[in-house]
């Protein structure tokens, strides 16, 4: 089948998440194509060089600098994110008029949904968060569920990339009781495998930068600032694709990971997947925001010491990092008080990740799943669609 697979472009996670997927689609004899934009789509084409890609622009949102002005600046883009979702549905029927598909597979993008083109919708948000502080909360979250199902039923099924049981992830974001009809539980989706190569040198403390602007800069700010009095070998991957790294090596340079200096810190702009697995393997402990994609890939390696920094004011990272915390699987720090001399003792103490981790080529339960699935069987377009 020609599927297209179209990754929303807040940060790189649902880029990421989308590595394993794809891996899968391929594996299973599928012909894919790749629709982003902005970091998204420089990450997907690095680890997919030979696969068609082309220019699908997002909402381009930005975050507020502060967790208090989150929901008013986020409301305040909403009229933009509605047109949005229209644009992005107009440049897909262009796509699909010059090459048709079989099949659209959309992470995060509503308007991705068009008449006589089969479309799966991937999400771990059936539950909306808001920030506590809000009046009249629970009614509000139970408003945006109502609003959020209604939007998900339009498509032809539902993704959800989590455990529906007592090993779930994402706690009350991705559960829907009782399960619509179309929703499916497919698994969470990392892109790294538990076992590798191991690193030349050993690495104490690991940080990852992600997310939009401002909040990703002032993020890398705040772990410049902590990392600088640290002891021991640390590395800053600042989650920039598409241009060189601080240590003087391109990104896609497999060999970058020779420049860690031990006892030193040591800074990449951006790394490709699989030296970024190496360095999730073999760190000391891993620092990173608790979007849910970067959950994903700590549970899939069984990390065992991570601190989780949510966005401020970005409820679901902060609802995430609380969650994992009463499990025991991470620590939760806030932007402006990292702590980690004292958070990697803590972390060291937890159960951390290790239930959830993945047995060696644990892709092979989601591959058997696609080639399964009635959307994904070798027959006419129109035909599928009366079945469903």
């Amino acid at each position: 089948m020609k599927i297209l697979v179209c990754p929303l472009d807040w940060g790189l996670g649902h880029a990421t998440r989308c590595v394993p997927l794809i891996r899968a689609l391929l594996a299973n004899g599928h012909e894919v194509a790749i629709g982003a934009s902005g970091g998204g789509l420089r990450l997907l084409r690095g680890e997919f060089p030979g696969l068609e890609c082309f220019d699908l622009p997002g909402y381009r949102v930005r975050y507020a600098r502060s967790a208090a002005a989150f929901l008013p600046v986020m409301l305040a883009q909403l009229p933009a994110v509605l047109l949005g979702f229209r644009a992005e549905r107009k440049l897909l029927q262009e796509q699909l008029a010059l090459h048709p598909r079989d099949l659209v597979i959309s992470d995060g993008r509503y308007g991705l949904k068009v008449d006589g083109t089969p479309c799966i919708f991937i999400t771990h948000q059936v539950g909306i968060r808001i920030p506590g502080g809000f009046p009249g909360r629970a009614l509000a979250e139970r408003i945006l569920r109502g609003l959020n199902l209604a939007k998900l039923r339009r498509f032809d099924r539902v993704w959800i990339p989590d455990h529906s049981g007592d090993l779930s992830l994402s706690g009350d974001l991705g559960r829907a009781v009782p399960p619509p009809i179309g929703f499916e539980w497919i698994g969470p989706l990392s892109r790294f495998e538990p076992e590798g190569k191991a690193l030349p040198t050993g690495v104490d403390i690991l940080a990852v930068v992600s997310g939009p602007e401002p909040q990703r800069g002032l993020f890398e700010a705040a772990l410049r600032r902590e990392l600088a009095t640290m002891p021991g070998t640390r590395v800053l991957v600042r989650g920039l694709p598409g241009e060189g790294d601080s240590a003087g090596a391109p990104c896609k340079n497999p060999t970058g990971l020779d420049s860690i200096r031990t006892g030193e810190l040591t800074e990449f702009t951006h790394l490709p997947g699989a030296d970024l697995a190496r360095l999730f393997r073999n760190a000391g402990l891993v620092v990173a925001r608790s979007g849910y994609t970067t959950v994903m890939e700590l549970a899939g390696l069984g990390a065992a010491a991570a601190v989780l920094v949510p966005t401020p004011g970005q409820s679901e990272q902060e609802y995430l990092a609380d969650y994992l915390q009463s499990l025991g699987a991470a620590v939760k720090r806030g932007q402006d008080d990292l702590g980690l001399g004292a958070a990697r003792f803590v972390a060291a103490a937890l159960p951390g990740f290790r239930r959830w981790r993945k047995e060696a080529d644990g892709d092979s339960a989601l591959r058997l799943f696609l080639s399964r699935h009635p959307l994904l069987a070798r027959v006419d377009t129109g035909v599928r669609i009366a079945q469903l």
